[in-house]
């Protein structure tokens, strides 16, 4: 999930889904003097078990779509990372909409999304349906080979933030 990303001092990582927290601590082992970092975690025993596991550290219970919101209630600028580990294939069209809409949104122009996917899922409804719908927010789609030391496989899908809205193609 962090292949390729240099992470500088004044950098904001956002984190959707941190669940138990396994990219959290990869992230907050790279992260700089004077980036920040805010994980969004919806269920309420993995939020409670993320700050007790990392002191310290910003976490919001709540959702990944308020996440315009919640930068400018902290007085922050545009985030230049946000990484997900949320299950989009499962997830229902609009909520998947209003999600991917926050993330544009409040994505730097220079930023990255990222997000995985297990490729037993490839094609699954859902799934097709999140890639499909995440080309329409962004202009830039790269996915990872197969990482198979990762249990279950996975890919690792990266999203650039477009210059304009791209029709949804290619899917």
């Amino acid at each position: 999930m962090l292949e390729g990303i240099e992470l500088k001092s004044g950098d904001i990582v956002i984190e959707f889904g941190p669940g138990t927290g396994a990219f959290t601590d990869a992230v907050l082992k790279r992260l700089p003097e004077g980036a920040k970092y805010l994980g969004i975690e919806r269920d309420p025993h993995f939020h409670g078990h993320l700050e007790d596991r990392f002191p310290g550290i910003d976490f919001h219970h709540g959702s990944a779509e308020e996440l315009p919101d919640l930068l400018s209630r902290r007085g922050w600028g545009k985030p230049r990372l946000i990484l997900s580990g949320l299950p989009f294939a499962s997830m229902p069209l609009e909520v998947q909409e209003l999600i991917l809409t926050a993330t544009r949104e409040a994505l730097h122009e220079e930023g990255e999304f990222r997000t995985f996917t297990y490729p037993i899922c490839w094609y699954m409804t859902g799934s097709r349906r999140f890639r499909r719908l995440a080309t329409t927010h962004f202009s830039q789609y790269r996915k990872s080979r197969t990482i198979h030391r990762n249990i279950p496989p996975a890919k690792v899908l990266s999203y650039r933030k477009p210059t304009k809205r791209l029709k949804a193609e290619g899917f």
